[in-house]
């Protein structure tokens, strides 16, 4: 049996993990801070159509007067372009916050499905030792 009956969970930092807890935390909302700043920008590439995008959607459309002068075919596809780069200019700057702000652990999620685990089987151990402890201890004073 190890340490005082209490399995892997006695050799646990508990501190530590509730500190690592607190710092994963601490990141997320920072990052979410930051995400909620994010605009992704882009223009045309003679500059008539600027287009921004937030995590909401498309925030500024800006169509210059000389784009009058395209068709209506191409100012259609000049627009949905712009768009497309700046969502892809947003999601680009959302994956840098991403990629700053957490660890491979924090980004994979099996990763920390597996710690979950690790955790609730020490857990689980240390009360099956406990049990078994008390239960040796009934017997012992004949309860």
């Amino acid at each position: 049996m190890a340490a005082h009956g209490f399995g892997d969970f006695a050799n646990m930092n508990v501190d530590a993990l509730l500190r690592d807890s607190h710092e994963r935390v601490a990141r997320f909302e920072e990052a979410q801070r930051r995400a909620a700043d994010v605009v992704g920008r882009a223009t045309t590439a003679d500059d008539h159509i600027a287009v921004e995008c937030t995590t909401s959607g498309v925030s500024r459309l800006d169509i210059d007067p000389r784009a009058k002068r395209m068709s209506v075919e191409e100012m259609s596809a000049a627009i949905l372009k712009a768009i497309h780069d700046a969502d892809a200019d947003l999601k680009r700057q959302l994956s840098e916050i991403l990629t700053d702000s957490f660890d491979e652990n924090t980004m994979n999620p099996e990763a920390a499905r597996a710690q979950v685990e690790e955790a609730q089987k020490a857990f689980d151990r240390m009360m099956s030792d406990t049990m078994g402890e008390l239960n040796r201890m009934r017997k012992e004073f004949g309860y």
